[in-house]
């Protein structure tokens, strides 16, 4: 008989959704950004973006770090992922699938973000070597002002 990994409480998870806020955009979240990816171009430097006639922009994935929950180490599972943001389906593990951005507007300094996740799909699959789910999180970031800048979908792996 097949083990059954996705239980009721896990479906539940199903429409759920989850808020991302983040701090105001800074100059220095650009700059150290910036200095830690080693991605230097002119439109993430104003006085440069200036110099050119471009317009001054934040690089497109800063997003991501600055929409991350602070949370402490207890509020982590094994595999690094905050556990009160998934169903624990199977043994509770996770592992990043796929993650598809679209971004609808440059992020500029002065953006404050809001993210809003939301769990569509959850679906048990079996692997070549085991059974897992699949579950898709579609989320939709808009600033200060209400308006869309980047849309996501995230594919992770339970098991």
């Amino acid at each position: 008989m097949t083990e059954i990994l996705i239980t009721d409480d896990d479906l539940a998870w199903v429409g759920r959704e989850l808020e991302f806020v983040s701090d105001v955009v800074t100059e220095s979240q650009v700059r150290q950004f910036v200095a830690a990816t080693d991605d230097y171009h002119p439109a993430y430097d104003g006085e440069s973006a200036d110099e050119l006639g471009i317009e001054h922009i934040a690089p497109p994935m800063l997003y991501y770090g600055i929409t991350r929950p602070w949370v402490g180490l207890d509020g982590y599972a094994d595999d690094g992922t905050v556990l009160h943001q998934r169903p624990l389906v199977g043994t509770g593990q996770a592992m990043g699938g796929t993650l598809s951005v679209e971004w609808i507007r440059p992020l500029h300094v002065g953006d404050r973000l809001r993210g809003v996740r939301t769990l569509a799909s959850l679906e048990e699959k079996q692997g070549s070597r085991m059974r897992f789910a699949l579950a898709v999180w579609n989320t939709e970031y808009r600033d200060q002002n209400g308006e869309l800048v980047i849309r996501e979908q995230y594919e992770q792996i339970l098991f």
